[in-house]
């Protein structure tokens, strides 16, 4: 919807995915511009390593008040 809505790249949202992150998802977020991707499982190794090289913030196991950071936690506050 906003690739068709002409609202790329998204660096100031946040993907939150259902399932597991992995890679091919990590490559499809850094294509739109996603600056944050957050799941509610696990990253696949593949995933947090690519994450920490694009720039991409990847959270996961994300629950209404934590989550594990794997890369780029400046982009989050406790705010």
């Amino acid at each position: 919807m906003s690739l068709l809505a002409g609202r790329l790249p998204l660096n100031d949202r946040v993907v939150l995915l259902s399932g597991r992150a992995s890679f091919e998802l990590v490559q499809k977020a850094l294509r739109a511009g996603v600056g944050v991707l957050a799941a509610i499982g696990a990253p696949s190794s593949l995933a947090v390593n690519l994450s920490a090289a694009a720039g991409l913030t990847l959270a996961g196991f994300v629950r209404e008040t934590h989550c594990n950071v794997y890369s780029h936690p400046e982009r989050l506050t406790l705010d």
